[in-house]
């Protein structure tokens, strides 16, 4: 995989400042920001079509469609870990809450279920970018839940599969510290979190594209 090229990927589209910035500024809106999830989706889908740059700004309703089609598979493949921490936040801390002898041994149950449910959630998490690149190369939702076949095509590709993931987690830890800085830091980190995710899309569709069930 040739991180350096998927990282310049978004520059390599001479409207990119203009995508960038409207797409940063939707992101920050409640609702809205499904457009930009379907965006990384669009860019995906071309990706894995070998059409070249980022997709237009155009074609609104699609692209809420396709962001709405992201947010139920995300919320679907992450139901496991955030029910193992609700279920240990209401009912562990509600034994913590009656103040017995044994309070702290319920609160620290209570944060190692945290823990665990933290960790389900970087397991089930890890299939998601497949998952969702299934969705977009054929427009059924229902293959991103071919499991059998998730995991088949991240085998066939596991090195940059793991590679991919872990580049974009180490961006994303960058730029929540470069996001520390106030005023300046927060501007980046707005614009950067969306040019992180359309890298991401292009990494993960090329990938998909290498990839064999």
């Amino acid at each position: 995989m040739d991180i350096e090229s998927a990282i310049k990927f978004p520059t390599e589209d001479e409207k990119w400042i203009g995508k960038i910035l409207i797409g940063g500024i939707i992101s920050l809106i409640p609702i809205v920001n499904l457009l930009a999830s379907g965006f990384y989706l669009k860019t995906m889908e071309r990706t894995i079509n070998r059409s070249s740059g980022m997709p237009e700004w155009e074609g609104w309703g699609e692209l809420f469609i396709k962001g709405l089609v992201a947010a139920i598979i995300c919320f679907l493949y992450l139901l496991i870990p955030m029910i193992v921490v609700i279920v240990a936040v209401v009912m562990v801390g509600g034994l913590a809450s009656t103040v017995t002898a044994d309070t702290f041994a319920n609160i620290f149950a209570m944060f190692s279920a945290i823990i665990i449910g933290g960790i389900l959630a970087i397991i089930f998490g890890f299939f998601i970018p497949m998952a969702m690149a299934m969705y977009v190369s054929s427009n059924s939702i229902g293959n991103a839940f071919k499991i059998g076949e998730v995991i088949s095509r991240i085998k066939s590709t596991l090195g940059d599969y793991l590679i991919a993931y872990v580049v974009i987690i180490v961006l994303a830890i960058v730029l929540s510290l470069i996001g520390s800085v106030p005023i300046l830091g927060w501007i980046i980190a707005i614009f950067g979190s969306f040019y992180i995710s359309v890298v991401a899309a292009k990494m993960f569709g090329d990938i998909y594209t290498a990839s064999s069930a």
